[in-house]
């Protein structure tokens, strides 16, 4: 028996096919660690960059949304009571011959992505008290994005400041490929030949298409046509209208026999807002319809009625709230309120302490044509009746700061409209190593110009 064993090694062919597959091997594993490792580092770029991007959002938020904070107490003494002041440091420039009370300045940029926004705000401690008007501006340099902060006004003589050094700008954040900031359009917004306050006004009309102050009310009463019936004659003074008209004559739903208000009562005293002026006189109650201005009320806007009523020492201080009746509201010309609008209730002042502005805001789901706007009063007290009521400075007006959009992303208002620019909106792009993340928000500023 051969005792001798064979022993055999690679073949060189054996031996390259090996080295084949181990290549490929080692390729596919470099491939997947390379590809693993790029997607690591843009997932990294990608959540660093939407970090980025979202906190400076918040930022931008808290303190845009300051913007236009004014109102403070000061304290006042024995004899004079605390009252409530605004600082006009932080209107940008309410003294201008064209004031500028809004609280901010934007500069925007050619390519809309390098802005500067200006802003001014009163700072209240920790304990809400004010203490400056600050002035804090954000703009983009390069890929930083930077803020300044600096003191206009030291409220209290001893505070502390969150602006040590006004020369300073802080960098915000790297990695800024887009800082863009629009202003909200203004519902309403001037132009060459009205500003927006004239473009607002709806009532009162002086003529065909001229806004102003005086108005007329005119009586609807019973005079012959089905459904007048409740309706009673009311005295206008002056009867061609006023910036102050006086109403008297008031009919009862008071039974004096039985000494008790007629509760199922329901005689009314109506009158429609006309021109003033117009030389035209109505024959009887039935003319309301025909000289009353007409007006369209637009879908999705917002308007504010508003009427001052001056005391009257009468017996319209007798007005009783919940039983005597008051209202404001539109009317069809046959006399029908607008769907989806009811009146609003009103009270005639008792005393002269009593602030004589009434206000109300609506809107409608529609648009309504040919509508006017009706006072209606209805007394059930014993001497209600017997006074007289005021009506002064009268308006219907669109809301100009309440409705706005951003259709225009180079919006630059004009100086009279800055006041009425409600919110902000942010356009924002941060570049991480070839990753982004964008960010659009909407930032509203409620106190931003003297109204609203």
């Amino acid at each position: 028996m051969n005792g001798n064993c064979e022993k055999r090694g690679f073949t060189l062919m054996e031996l390259m096919v090996y080295i084949a597959i181990l290549g490929v091997v080692v390729l596919v594993a470099g491939r997947a660690f390379s590809d693993s490792t790029k997607f690591r580092v843009r997932t990294q770029n990608m959540l660093k960059a939407s970090e980025v991007a979202e906190k400076v959002a918040d930022m931008f938020s808290v303190d845009v949304s300051q913007m236009g904070a004014k109102i403070y107490k000061e304290a006042g003494s024995t004899s004079v009571p605390d009252m409530f002041v605004v600082s006009p440091k932080v209107y940008m420039d309410a003294s201008a011959i064209v004031p500028d009370s809004s609280s901010f300045h934007l500069a925007q940029s050619a390519n809309g992505g390098t802005d500067t926004l200006k802003m001014r705000r009163l700072r209240y401690s920790s304990t809400g008290q004010a203490e400056v008007v600050e002035e804090v501006v954000w703009f983009k340099r390069g890929k930083s994005l930077f803020r300044k902060c600096s003191v206009v006004e030291k409220i209290k003589s001893k505070t502390s400041s969150d602006c040590p050094d006004p020369s300073v700008a802080v960098e915000i954040a790297s990695d800024i490929e887009q800082f863009h900031v629009v202003p909200a359009q203004p519902g309403v917004v001037g132009d060459a030949f009205s500003t927006s306050a004239e473009k607002a006004l709806v009532l009162p009309v002086v003529g065909a298409g001229v806004n102003g102050t005086p108005f007329r009310l005119l009586s609807r009463y019973a005079s012959g046509h089905s459904g007048d019936e409740h309706f009673h004659f009311l005295s206008v003074l002056p009867a061609d209208g006023g910036e102050r008209i006086n109403l008297t004559g008031f009919v009862s739903n008071y039974d004096r026999e039985h000494d008790k208000p007629i509760l199922a009562g329901k005689e009314v005293n109506q009158v429609f807002v006309g021109k003033a002026f117009t030389g035209v006189a109505p024959v009887d109650g039935s003319h309301w319809n025909i000289l009353c201005s007409k007006v369209t009320l637009e879908p999705s806007v917002t308007y504010e009625i508003s009427f001052e009523l001056p005391y009257n020492a009468d017996n319209s201080r007798m007005f009783c709230p919940g039983r005597d009746h008051a209202a404001v509201g539109f009317r069809h010309l046959d006399g029908t309120l607008v769907e989806g609008l009811d009146d609003f209730l009103f009270y005639v002042p008792a005393t002269d302490y009593e602030p004589n502005l009434r206000s109300f805001r609506f809107s409608l789901k529609k648009q309504e044509k040919n509508v006017c706007l009706a006072f209606t009063f209805a007394t059930y007290s014993p001497a209600s009746a017997l006074g007289s009521v005021s009506i002064r400075n009268l308006r219907v007006r669109k809301v100009e700061s309440a409705n706005y959009n951003f259709d225009d992303k180079n919006y630059v208002p004009l100086i009279p409209d800055k006041k009425n620019v409600k919110a902000f909106l942010l356009e924002l792009a941060v570049n991480r190593g070839g990753e982004k993340s964008n960010i659009s928000l909407v930032v509203p500023v409620p106190s931003n110009g003297p109204r609203d």
